[in-house]
Order: structure tokens, then sequence, then C-alpha cells
């Protein structure tokens, strides 16, 4: 069907319909990126079983080794309970607004519940002929069991994930409705980038300085963040290359000749891309990755990967016009203006060039992988104390614009507006937590 449309293959027509530009301007991309990081991937490979043994590259030990014990010991500063509260502070804190909307979070495990996170509007936003402006709603879901350890980690790190693509929907100032959707031509990266953007602050010692706290307002010590950073900073290459990996094998899938299709040689392709990109067997291996395997969520897996380009040239865009992102009041209306107003009227990588001033390119990302772990450590200890003298983010109410109703399937847990308040909706989510866990420890 593609060919017989003028397209290359399969890969070619989707990208072009997503993204606007074909699949050679893709792979010309990311090709810089797949190039500039393989002695890095090298490095860290060598690395890796020098200090952890030759076992610790075996794909079912990789995680284990790089992570060990340190997430649970940073598990008692990611109070599940608290992270509705503490990603609205965080939001609120960058100058982000919801023009209005309403949106319905569904943060609990259960049983039976659709296994992802995600985020859609039900109701898109934008500016009607007579001036007036319908606001958007949002819904998003995830899967968060409190009693699991890691869980406080992912709710908010998710929070902080759907919420950044529910803030760029809500702040589409458009004359259609057809301006804020996920479907092309509203490009991956683009609507990747703005979720990816926000969810990176959860990382930065400047944003566990001043939000990571246990349940007793205690900032997590620098020791433990330390440790943290040597666990990931020297290693982060592997995730790069892990996520470029899908890329190069759907590539290479449509180009094979027709009389090679078959599950074998399928599988061999796959096993030829972990070892060629990833270095070895993937932690997650290709043909479990489920975009690949369905229809709409085929060929735009490299969408994740420019985005996240796209992230480190915005982070670094601020850093150098601002000196900081976290608390920043001027970020979100920077991003209100720069990436989200337009919605899909304009094109992800002119975007990117009209915010960065510079076109779209792997450089910032690859300037932080190749900074020397002692330089980093240095650089983040600095933007923590700076935090921790701080002290917490202040009680009390917060404005984002928006109604907020929190929900556990059909049951209603709290709602903003019902309540008085966001702060008293979240305390109605932190009390049903707390008494859920309460429950099911007795039962």
């Amino acid at each position: 069907m593609a060919r017989a449309l003028g397209y290359i293959d399969f890969y070619d027509y989707k990208v072009t319909q997503a993204e606007g530009f074909g699949k050679a301007r893709v792979f010309e991309i990311l090709d810089t990126l797949e190039v500039g990081t393989r002695s890095q991937l090298e490095r860290a490979r060598a690395m890796l079983a020098e200090e952890k043994g030759e076992a610790a590259l075996e794909p079912w030990n990789t995680g284990y080794m790089l992570a060990g014990d340190v997430i649970k010991r940073l598990d008692p500063y990611f109070p599940f309970e608290k992270a509705i509260d503490v990603w609205a502070r965080s939001f609120a804190a960058l100058g982000i607004k919801f023009r209005g909307s309403t949106m319905t979070l569904d943060l609990l495990d259960r049983a039976g519940k659709y296994s992802n996170g995600f985020c859609h509007w039900p109701q898109p936003a934008w500016e009607r002929g007579d001036g007036s402006w319908q606001p958007a709603a949002a819904n998003f879901t995830s899967l968060a069991d409190p009693r699991q350890v890691g869980s406080g980690h992912t709710a908010l790190t998710t929070l902080m994930h759907e919420a950044g693509h529910a803030a760029h929907m809500a702040n589409v100032v458009q004359p259609s409705p057809l301006f804020a959707q996920e479907r092309a031509p509203t490009s991956v990266a683009y609507a990747e980038n703005q979720s990816m953007f926000l969810d990176s602050l959860v990382s930065d010692a400047a944003w566990r300085g001043r939000y990571m706290r246990d349940r007793a307002g205690n900032a997590a010590p620098w020791e433990l963040l330390e440790e943290d950073l040597r666990s990931r900073h020297p290693y982060a290459v592997f995730a790069l290359r892990r996520m470029l990996s899908v890329p190069y094998f759907e590539r290479a899938l449509y180009e094979l000749p027709e009389e090679e299709l078959c599950s074998e040689r399928i599988q061999e392709l796959a096993a030829e891309v972990e070892e060629r990109v990833g270095g070895g067997a993937a932690p997650l291996p290709l043909m479990a990755v489920p975009h690949i395997l369905s229809d709409e969520a085929s060929c735009y897996y490299h969408g994740y990967v420019l985005a996240e380009m796209a992230v480190h040239q915005t982070r670094a865009h601020f850093l150098e016009e601002h000196g900081s992102i976290v608390d920043n009041p001027a970020v979100g209306p920077a991003l209100a203006e720069g990436y989200w107003r337009p919605g899909n009227s304009a094109a992800f990588l002119d975007l990117v060039e009209g915010l960065t001033g510079k076109p779209l390119t792997g450089d910032a990302w690859q300037r932080k992988l190749s900074r020397p772990l002692e330089e980093v450590l240095e650089s983040e200890r600095r933007d923590y104390e700076a935090a921790v003298r701080l002290g917490a983010a202040a009680a009390g109410d917060v404005d984002l614009d928006m109604r907020v109703r929190i929900v556990d399937g059909d049951e209603q847990i709290a709602d903003s507006d019902a309540d008085g308040s966001f702060a008293a909706a979240a305390a109605k989510f932190e009390q049903y937590v707390q008494q859920r866990v309460a429950a099911e420890a007795a039962a």
C-alpha cells in the first residue's frame, strides 16, 4: 500500500504522515547519535564488566547490577500518597497553567486494569470563532501499588510525564480542536518532548533537594543521591542505545525482501540489531516492545529518540538562558508560548529551533553523557545544597488553573471543586491511600 502511494516502504509512509519528513531524514538524524555514542557504549560495557563481573552484562542481570538496593533506600523519600501534592507544587513553581481544564487521575492499580500509563483528551482545547475558550478535559492513568517498593517514584514520574502531555494539550490556542489531538499531523516527537522534558526534572539534584522528602519532611541525604548518580551516570548510554534499537530494527524489518519474511528471520534480525546497536541482548527484547506489533504505534518509536534529543537541547537552552530550570517561573510561560500554543500548526523541528535558537541535534545529549562523573557530582551537589537551604516547598493551596478529580475506577476519591481547593483534594487522596494500605496490611 505504501509503495503504491509513492513511499519507499511502510516506515517511510508512517514517518512522513506523522512527522512531515521522510525515513531518510529521520535516520540522518539518528545516525549521528548512533555513531557518536558507539565508543561510549563500549566503554560503559567494559566498565560494568570490570566493576561487577561479566555476568552483569547478561540482560537479566544488568538492571539489578546498576540499581542494586539504592532504589529501596530512595523509596522512603518518594511517599506514594504525597505524589499528587508534590507534582502540583513543582508544576506551579514553573508557572504552568492549565487554562481551566478538568483532569481526572486514576493512579492506583487494581485487578483487570489496562496495563499501561497513558493520557487522553475526550475534549480538546480550542478558541471558538466568537473568541470564547473551550478548555480541555484530560484523563490519565497509572498502575501504582502503594505497597510496592518504588511505587512513589513511579507515581510521581508518571504524574510529571502524563501531566506534561495534559499541560501541552490544555495550552493549544488555535481556532479548531483539530490542532490539539494526538494523531497525524501531530508529531510523535513533538508530543513526547513535552512530557519527557517535565519528567526529567525528577532526576535533577535541584528538584530532589527541594521536593524529595520523607514522611517526616526530611530531605534525602546527599550521600544517597551521590550513590544513585554513581550507579546511573556512567551507564546512561545504555538507555539511549536501547531506544535507538527499536527504530533501527523496524527500518530493517520493513526493508526485508518478502521472500525472507518468516518468524525465524525476523527473530534473527531482532538479535542482530540488539547486538549491533545495543551491544548485546536487550533486557527488554525487541520482539517484546509493544509498539512494534500495533499498527497505530508501529514505526514511530524514533519519536521518543527525537523527543529525548529535544529534551536535552531544551534543557541546555533554559540553563544557558536562565541558569536554572527547577522552580523557575519563566519555564512554564516559555513552553506555553514556544511549544504548546501552536499545536500541530507548526512542525516539530521548527518548534524546537524556534524555542532553542538551534536546529535539532543530539549534541546536548551527547555532552551530558560524556561529562566526567566527578564533574557531574560536583555540579549536582551544589544544586542540591542550594535547594536544601531553600527548604521544602511552602504549604497552602496550589493554583494550576484547573479542576482535578481523583478516582479509583468508578469510585471518586476527591474533587478540587467539591472539596474547595486543590490542597484539600490532595489531602483526601493522601488519607485514602493511607487507609487502603492499612486495610490491605490488616487483611
